[in-house]
């Protein structure tokens, strides 16, 4: 006993010994371990692994709704089904082969790969717009300047080992477009990148139906921007598209990503700070091949804020429609009984005239903007972009206009309150005048007679050239340039709208120490009297002008914002915050401002407006004779560099209790006489619009246009 006791103690003394025997044990235990893991439970922990590859996905979040001022829906979202690929732990030839059945099923049901890879819609060539643009992207790719597009198709077959397809070269080309879009995009197991936008709904079934082959290929629901009046409204609201680089580096910090949309142009870009909502957050599961095994929601999307316009729907329907019909009618002769063959553009505004809001802001030509939403196809973007008529130019805001004789009663203020002329006083019309460059009236050229005598009143009735060139000889240049600017003129208005002009003051150089620009002559003084010479103006600050003539002398801030609130909280943003956010987007600060004008002499002007339209011998007579409504108007012609002259008709009703100005010009409309037919539907559908008519247009839009989402 005692000799067993002691070789143990010897086994136990001897450390070498002990380690081994410690080694065997612990071996023992792994292999066991393996063992369980590899054989006993070996398949069970393999699905578990595969299926905890983890990933963080974007939740967008709906862009805020746009309303009119009656909240008839304008801009909305609907849910939309993208395709997404990500670069997943297959062998290249299995992915490849995912791509090519993609391609197929979008093709089958005529859904377009979305890429930025530059393909023309035929898929037979480059859609770059110059040599300079595929020069560049050629350098920044590695490619052969003098390649070819079919040599750059082959470049990108063998960079993609995509040789197995080189059978049906279409197919081919838009599998490239797809791995193109993946690698710009840096696709991996936690990156996507979207290759098709708004697909059908087959294809989404197919697509689910077909995942298990389909690595890394998935399909994610997302609110897509819809327009329900896109034509109508294109020029205010602007359209939203996909974000570009420069904009990306600008503000991925603010909760951009590659594949966000952001607003281009109107209040879709003035208001991307509200409209924008704050996309969610979620957690997904996914096995070796891309596909999900599982999703956790972290993070709810939220909605952007809503933005009601001051505009109103049936009147800019109305206003719209009157523009296009009176440059169809130009067109065609029915107006005047001849052809003007080149009056193919205008615009028109109308402001409510006791306020400065906006209610109607219509352009022809317009454009589509749900063309825009998603990236726009090359060859709509070739049609729209080389329309000689320019159709995304907003003429309201942005185009510059000779005023003509619509800048008269400016010229009669500037003379009746520097005492340069008075209410009674008549001057008699020679037809040529004796001054400057011996100027004739228009009346004598085209009928060699003249006004006669005629007071403040009657020269605007008659719009009387020779009275307002004696009018500017005796105030001169620096009075009118005074009163120009007094009424808003050669000055942003600050309307919440990009790309707003100031338009250009005859006589004004602000870089001059009187601010007066010179050389300058008489002659200059009694072309601009006259609304001719360098005056240029846009039709928002035409209509901001007329309106304080209206209003009685009240120079408003010009809006086409009425009121932005957060949906979620109900909550209404302070005006004070809208005001500061858009004196930033626009760079202008206008101040709202009191022209002093003597009741005298306003009565004398606005008298001479309402002359216009209701007497013998005024020039838009013939338009508004049998209306029931007293408008005050005036007619303008301005002469331009070619073609024919263009026409303008500015005015207000109703005449005894202002509500509403209108400003219209059409490009070669020849003669303000013939534009006034776009203002007279404008005014009587104003004043036909009751309340329960906005209501049932509210509820009829909506259910017209089935938004939803």
């Amino acid at each position: 006993m005692k000799k067993a006791f002691k070789k143990i103690l010897d086994v136990l003394n001897n450390r070498y010994l002990m380690l081994y025997i410690i080694i065997i044990l612990i071996s023992a235990v792994f292999i066991l371990r393996l063992f369980s893991l590899q054989i006993i439970n070996g398949a069970e922990y393999r699905e578990q692994s595969e299926k905890r590859m983890l990933r963080t996905e974007t939740i967008e979040a709906p862009r805020g709704e746009i309303y009119d001022r009656n909240g008839v829906v304008l801009a909305t979202s609907k849910r939309s089904y993208n395709v997404t690929i990500y670069k997943v732990n297959v062998e290249v030839e299995e992915q490849n082969e995912a791509i090519s059945k993609l391609v197929d099923i979008l093709d089958a049901n005529g859904d377009s790969i979305y890429s930025t890879f530059p393909v023309n819609d035929e898929l037979n060539g480059f859609s770059f717009s110059d040599d300079n643009s595929e020069k560049n992207w050629k350098k920044d790719n590695n490619i052969d300047e003098a390649a070819t597009f079919e040599d750059t198709i082959k470049f990108y077959t063998e960079k993609y080992a995509l040789e197995n397809y080189t059978s049906n070269f279409n197919h081919l080309v838009k599998m490239i477009e797809i791995k193109y879009e993946g690698n710009v995009n840096a696709y991996s197991l936690l990156n996507s990148a979207v290759v098709a936008k708004d697909i059908k709904e087959e294809s989404v079934a197919q697509i689910e139906e077909r995942k298990s082959e389909l690595y890394g290929i998935n399909i994610v629901s997302s609110p897509k921007r819809y327009y329900t009046n896109a034509n109508l409204f294109s020029h205010v609201i602007g359209y939203v598209s996909n974000i570009s680089s420069d904009e990306y580096s600008k503000k991925k910090d603010e909760g951009y990503s590659l594949n966000s949309i952001i607003g281009k142009t109107g209040v879709e870009q003035s208001c991307e700070t509200y409209l924008k909502g704050t996309d969610g957050v979620k957690k997904v599961e996914t096995d070796r091949y891309g596909n999900i095994t599982s999703e956790t929601i972290t993070k709810e999307a939220v909605t952007g804020n809503s933005v009601t316009l001051t505009l109103d729907y049936r009147l800019q329907k109305t206003a719209q429609e009157a523009l296009e019909k009176t440059i169809a009618d130009l067109r065609e002769g029915r107006i005047t009984g001849r052809k003007i063959p080149d009056a193919n553009s205008g615009a028109v505004v109308v402001l409510d005239c006791q306020t400065g809001e906006v209610l109607a802001m219509a352009n022809y030509p317009n454009y589509d903007t749900n063309l825009f939403v998603g990236g726009i196809k090359a060859s709509d973007w070739k049609r729209i972009s080389e329309d000689a008529l320019n159709p995304m130019y907003n003429r309201a805001i942005s185009g510059t206009y000779s005023p003509g004789s619509t800048y008269k009663m400016l010229v009669a203020f500037a003379g009746l309150e520097t005492g340069g002329i008075t209410v009674d006083e008549k001057y008699y019309d020679p037809g040529v005048y004796p001054y400057g460059h011996r100027p004739v009236c228009w009346l004598y050229s085209s009928r060699r007679t003249t006004h006669g005598y005629v007071n403040v009143s009657g020269a605007i009735k008659g719009s009387c050239n020779c009275y307002f060139y004696e009018v500017g000889r005796r105030i001169g240049i620096a009075k009118i340039v005074e009163y120009s600017k007094l009424f808003g003129l050669g000055e942003k208005t600050g309307i919440e709208l990009p790309q707003e002009s100031p338009g250009q003051i005859a006589g004004a150089d602000d870089s001059s120490e009187d601010g007066l620009k010179s050389p300058w002559y008489l002659g200059d003084t009694l072309s601009a009297a006259i609304g001719q010479h360098e005056n240029q103006y846009t039709p928002i600050q035409l209509a901001n002008y007329i309106s304080a003539i209206a209003n009685g002398g009240t120079l408003n801030k010009v809006s086409v914002l009425k009121e932005i609130k957060n949906e979620s909280t109900m909550e209404t943003v302070p005006l004070s915050d809208i005001e500061k956010t858009m004196e930033e987007f626009t760079n202008v600060k206008f101040e709202p401002r009191k022209i002093n004008i003597k009741e005298e002499y306003l009565n004398a002007i606005k008298e001479g407006m309402l002359s216009v339209t209701t007497e013998t011998g005024g020039t838009a007579n013939i338009v508004f004779k049998n209306s029931n409504i007293k408008v005050a108007g005036k007619t303008g012609t301005s002469q331009v560099s070619s073609g024919t002259n263009n026409g303008l008709f500015v005015g207000f009703a109703p005449y005894d209790n202002p509500k509403i100005a209108v400003v219209a010009i059409i490009e070669h409309g020849e003669e303000g006489t013939y534009t006034a037919n776009v203002v007279k539907p404008i005014m009587e559908e104003y004043f036909k619009i009751s309340e329960e008519d906005k209501l049932n247009e509210k509820e009829q839009n909506v259910v017209d246009n089935k938004v939803e989402f």
